[in-house]
């Protein structure tokens, strides 16, 4: 199940669909994910699991996890999904095959690489997973050798303070500009863009 698929359900104060008593799994490492695994635990999940391919410094929402441990959220961390075990019958879930990860160079981002450590394979049993792993904006509408506005390291190029792009009267705000965040920095952004744009 997509994560924020079972967050919106969850939002709008509904149970999603016989979730109580579910062995339930959460893949990734941000905020989704953490409200994923704890809004499953809330909601009744005989047990849920966060699964982390990097450490948990490494991890967007590392201030959350000890408070989600509290309220009996399993983590792991240094392990990534190579697949999903389903029950050729009934085609119901019934585990989660993960290799661990051991952390090569440094990418892009600065954190080192997680790399699959062959011969590590172990299953998780479960009924459901949820997926919240890395989203970001569709750029691709932005083709090489674009007048208009610019895409830089996975993010619509706009100005800090005018939130402007490079073609006047197109601004960007939120997580296209400055990449995943939480909902208050994305009201925060959107206001301040509101002023520029008006202004």
């Amino acid at each position: 199940i997509d994560g924020l698929e079972y967050l919106r359900t969850a939002t709008l104060g509904l149970p999603y669909p016989e979730h109580t008593g579910k062995r339930v799994v959460v893949i990734g490492g941000g905020f989704t994910s953490m409200d994923c695994v704890r809004t499953s635990v809330r909601q009744g999940a005989s047990e849920g699991t966060l699964v982390y391919r990097r450490d948990m410094k490494d991890m967007p929402a590392a201030g959350e996890v000890h408070e989600a441990i509290e309220e009996g959220v399993t983590a792991i961390f240094q392990a990534g999904p190579t697949r999903v075990i389903t029950d050729e019958a009934t085609g119901k879930v019934t585990g989660v095959e993960f290799i661990r990860m051991q952390l090569g160079e440094p990418d892009a981002s600065g954190r080192r690489r997680p790399e699959p450590a062959p011969g590590t394979e172990f299953t998780i049993p479960c009924d459901r997973v949820l997926l919240a792993i890395g989203q970001g904006p569709d750029l691709s509408w932005i083709g090489p050798g674009s007048e208009g506005p610019k895409a830089a390291r996975y993010r619509l190029k706009a100005d800090a303070v005018t939130f402007e792009t490079d073609r006047p009267g197109v601004f960007g705000t939120g997580d296209v500009r400055i990449g995943a965040a939480t909902v208050v920095q994305a009201i925060a952004e959107g206001r301040r863009a509101a002023y520029a744009v008006d202004a």
